[in-house]
């Protein structure tokens, strides 16, 4: 398109510059006239008039050459609607390009910030305005199938199913109008891993779908497709980090033989308290971490004091306190997060600032080393000592009660008792705690 305006733009230039000439040619046989006028001659002495020659033939090539200027107007001007119409049809190719790029853009969004699920449910009802179709569904081994409130869902599941099925029969894309139904369909195979997992498919009742309808209905599975690859991939990921976690923990129990159950046992309670407290998914995940490895600085500690049937000397007790910053050296150099770190590094804080290593107080300490100092204490209260027996739970649960608000955060001790059952959900009063374990209940 750009070539052909350039030339449009080219003839226009020349017919310009020709429409010069010829006025130019013009105002000369004017001048002529008039210096004969003003000299007054007679048109019969001028020697352009007593040719014959040239008296036949410069009107009729004045003639010629105006004629064939009106000519190449006319085809520039059919040049230029045509160009124009061109140009309509493009931007209009190319809003529709930037309205799928939109909508792709917010399906990405939707689906990275949001969990799968969600994420998934949202892009389809999305997608019921933005292809303006009756019926949005993802087909695998279930059907999540969004219709709007008029749209006949049994009629969309049925052509849903049958397009999804010719999808995966083609291993393509394609538009899918079954005979005498009148509906029309689209439907594209997802793959994950390099196999079929899923068809993304939209359904009209009525009216058919054209090609870049198909493009979108593409783009938008490519990504669905990628997020929940990266899905797969981050549960993978997650897997074997958590693997590797318990690997170093199981290092660490190595030195005390007692750890490795008893950093599962923490990270369980930790993650139900946190739970109940309202953390987010992400604060979930890294007090699970930080759970499993919070005395991962006992790596440091020599054999003598940890695996010691006695209790502990001063100056034993002295090196014990340093494996809070110990732990926290040996995730900075693993790179972990930080607020993991953080929570490793101060869950032998206490409320009034009695803790170590920095005697921290209250807020200053952070909540999820807050979950995780009460159930280290309470399931080191329920675990057997060589130097001492266990205690029951509810007896456990007593002892850490009787310390709330002085050494543990009260609200932190009720979602505790909660979740063991030391305190039934609704039973704890005083705050919005007891509002939410009351709902909880």
């Amino acid at each position: 398109m750009d070539q052909d305006l350039e030339r449009v733009l080219d003839r226009q230039r020349q017919l310009q510059t020709l429409s010069y000439i010829i006025i130019m040619a013009l105002l000369t046989i004017v001048g002529v006239l008039v210096y004969a006028l003003a000299r007054q001659a007679m048109l019969a002495d001028l020697w352009l008039a007593r040719n014959e020659v040239l008296r036949s033939a410069v009107p009729g090539l004045l003639l010629m050459v105006i004629l064939y200027m009106i000519d190449q107007h006319q085809r520039l001007r059919r040049q230029l609607t045509k160009i124009h119409d061109d140009l309509e049809v493009t931007t209009s190719k190319l809003q529709a390009s930037v309205d799928r790029l939109s909508f792709a853009h917010r399906a990405a969004e939707a689906m990275s910030s949001l969990t799968a699920r969600n994420g998934l449910d949202q892009v389809l009802h999305e997608a019921l305005e933005r292809f303006n179709v009756d019926a949005v569904a993802l087909v695998s081994d279930d059907i999540r199938l969004v219709t709007r409130a008029a749209a006949a869902r049994n009629d969309a599941h049925l052509v849903i199913e049958q397009a999804a099925l010719e999808a995966v029969r083609a291993g393509a894309p394609l538009r899918y109008d079954p005979p005498d139904s009148g509906t029309h369909a689209l439907a594209v195979p997802l793959h994950i891993d390099g196999k079929l997992s899923s068809v993304l498919c939209v359904w009209r009742a009525s009216e058919p779908f054209y090609e870049q309808d198909l493009e979108g209905v593409e783009l938008v599975a490519h990504i669905i497709q990628i997020s929940l690859e990266n899905d797969q991939l981050l549960e993978r990921t997650r897997a074997q980090l958590y693997g590797t976690l318990m690997a170093l923990a199981e290092l660490v129990g190595l030195r005390r033989p007692d750890y490795e159950d008893h950093a599962a046992k923490v990270a369980e309670l930790a993650v139900s308290t946190g739970i109940m407290l309202g953390l987010t998914t992400q604060e979930i995940a890294d007090l699970r971490v930080a759970s499993v490895l919070h005395d991962v600085g006992m790596l440091e500690a020599p054999d003598a004091i940890t695996r010691t049937d006695r209790p502990l000397t001063p100056a034993e007790e002295a090196t014990i306190r340093r494996h809070p910053a110990a732990g926290a050296r040996i995730l900075t150099t693993a790179r972990l997060d930080e607020k993991i770190k953080e929570a490793v590094l101060c869950h032998h804080e206490r409320l009034d600032g009695s803790g170590y290593p920095s005697g921290l107080k209250g807020d200053a300490i952070p909540l999820s080393a807050r979950i995780i100092g009460v159930c280290d204490t309470y399931v080191a209260l329920t675990s057997e000592r060589p130097y001492r027996h266990a205690l029951s739970e509810r007896a456990a649960f007593a002892e850490v009660q009787r310390a709330a608000g002085r050494l543990f955060d009260p609200r932190v001790v009720d979602a505790l008792g909660v979740v063991t059952g030391n305190i039934r959900a609704g039973a704890a009063v005083g705050d919005e705690l007891a509002l939410m374990l009351g709902q909880v209940g």
